[in-house]
Parts: C-alpha cells; structure tokens; sequence
C-alpha cells in the first residue's frame, strides 16, 4: 500500500509544481501584454502630437531603424513618410555627400547614448535636388519601467537663418575648395536635373488631373438630360485628345545623358534584352520618380506600373533585398 501512496503524493507535487509554472506564465503573459498596450498607448500618443508638428519628427529604435517618420517630412525634404520609411537610410537618400560622415557619426553617438552633442547642423538634397540646411535636436526615448526605446529626433529648416547670417557660402563649406568650374558644371547639372523632375511632375499631375474630370465627365453623361448630353461629349473629346499627347522620351533620354553620362549605354551592355517600355521606365526610376508619378507620365494605372516593376526586377535578377532604384543609380 505504501507504493501506491508514494505515487500519489509524487503525482500530487508535479501537479503542483505544473500549477505554479503555469500561474507564473500567466503572470508573465499579462506583464508582457501590459507593456505591449503602455507602449503602443505611448506610441499612438506621440504619434498624434508628431503628425501635427511643424518640425519634421522621426523615432528610431536602438538599432537604428527608423519606427516612426512625421508628415511633415515632405514639406522639408519632397518625399512622403512612407518613402522615407522605406529607404535604406535617412543618410543615403538625403543628407548631402560631404555631411554624411559628421551626421552619421552624431547619430551614432546618440542611438549608444554616448555623452556629447545633443544637436548637429547638416545639410540635404530635396526630392528636386535643392540645397537645404537643416539643425537635428535629439533625445533618448524610454517606457514606463525606464527601457531605452530609442531616440527621438527633431529636424528643422534653417535655410533662411542661415542665408540671413551669410553663413551658406558654398556647397564645400569646412572643407577644402573646389575648382570654379567644376563646382559651376555640377551647379548647372544639379539645375537641369531640377528642371527635368520638376517637369515630369508636372506634366504627371497634369495627366492625373484630366483622367479625374474624365472619369467625372463619363458618369455626367450616364445622365438623360439631353441639353448638356452634346457639349459634355464635346469636351470630353477634347480632353481625351489632350490626354493622349506622349511624353518626348528623346528629350528625357537626351537629358539624362547629360545628368547620368553613358547611363543609357551600359544599361543596354548589362541587359541587352530589355525592351523599350522597359528601359523608359528604368528611366524614370533613375531619376527618383514614384510609382503613381510613372502612371500619370504613362496614362496607366499605379498598379500597372507596380506590376512592370516587379517584372523588371526578374528580369534584372535582383534579390529580394536589393532595390530597384538603388541598382539602377549604381549602373
């Protein structure tokens, strides 16, 4: 009888035991779901107060990833949050060449919390490839319970402050000067390249807009009203004459060869079997322009274009980290 009872008493203790472990899952599961909620509850908030602040607000994880990215990204620098979000890095798609160096070391000291600095001047290239000085102002991020989650970083505009103090003197200032004529041809190429984009954009959102009244036009005339049947048909006619007008690809292609030299030539050396829409839209790309941008160039669909980037991509054999746009810029 006495084996029996030793069975139970030890059946007894591992429940025990199992009850204990499983009550202190539950207290650890609940912990866990409760600094989930404070945080996301901190991040909504910080977020709601971000989105309508005119500086431009980004949050970065300690990794250096970038968790959060204010609208008013755009007004700064011409791209979107989600742009921004998706890009390799801040530093790579914006801060010019010869700051990246000081603002990648400052950023670096501040994400490992390194006593120093908590602000740095540098300058960046907006999405139509202007010139603009900026100041970042940074401050470590933390929960409830005191974990480090980050930095919050402020960015500003000081263009004008520093045009006013006649600080803005040169695209090299702090370092060593370059020729006249160098720094002048890369001014003319830097205006060009504006010039290009800015037509683009233009002439994109023009093509967007008569595709709207449009659509706008067709549904009037499911009407029955037989007076405005006829001069609704009219301008219909005419604004889908205006939106069948192509872009001159032989000016951008000549253009681009005056930005990008040879661009053209070693992209038909590496993928000679690309075709010609193909090699227009790698065009576009080169120059910066976003799927729905294409579209409006192109009369088509943004998902028409997402689909011929995809296709473009198996047709370069990329993988799947690398970015189309980033292969393109190092051809």
């Amino acid at each position: 009888m006495k084996q029996p009872e030793k069975n139970i008493d030890e059946s007894l203790e591992k429940r025990k035991q199992l009850e204990m472990l499983v009550s202190e899952l539950k207290f650890e599961l609940e912990e866990a779901r409760s600094l989930l909620k404070e945080e996301q509850e901190a991040r909504q908030f910080y977020q709601l107060i971000a989105d309508f602040t005119f500086s431009w607000e980004l949050w970065l994880d300690p990794q250096g990833n970038i968790k959060y990215c204010s609208p008013s990204c755009s007004d700064i620098t011409g791209y979107s949050a989600n742009q921004i979000l998706d890009s390799p890095s801040v530093s790579e798609l914006l801060v010019y060449g010869d700051d990246r160096p000081g603002f990648d070391g400052f950023l670096s000291g501040a994400l490992n919390q390194m006593p120093g600095k908590t602000s740095h001047e540098f300058r960046i290239l907006t999405r139509t490839r202007q010139l603009r000085w900026c100041s970042v102002n940074v401050r470590g991020v933390y929960d409830r319970q005191g974990r480090y989650l980050g930095i919050r970083a402020s960015i500003h505009d000081i263009t004008r402050l520093r045009r006013a103090l006649g600080h803005i003197t040169s695209l090299s200032t702090g370092k060593e000067m370059e020729s006249r004529n160098r720094q002048r041809l890369k001014a003319e190429l830097e205006m060009k390249e504006r010039e290009l984009v800015a037509y683009l954009l233009q002439l994109s959102r023009k093509n967007e807009l008569i595709a709207q009244v449009i659509r706008q036009l067709e549904k009037m005339l499911e009407g029955k009203n037989p007076l405005t049947r006829e001069p609704l048909q009219k301008l219909l006619q005419n604004l889908e004459q205006s939106s069948s007008e192509t872009i001159d690809w032989e000016m951008v292609e000549s253009q681009l060869e005056n930005l990008y030299p040879g661009f053209m030539v070693r992209l038909h050396q590496k993928h000679s079997r690309l075709t010609s829409k193909e090699n227009k839209l790698c065009a576009c790309l080169r120059l910066g322009l976003t799927s729905r941008e294409i579209a409006g160039l192109k009369n088509i669909s943004p998902q028409s274009v997402e689909i011929a980037r995809v296709r473009l991509r198996k047709k370069l054999k990329l993988a799947g980290s690398k970015r189309l746009a980033n292969y393109l810029a190092e051809i």
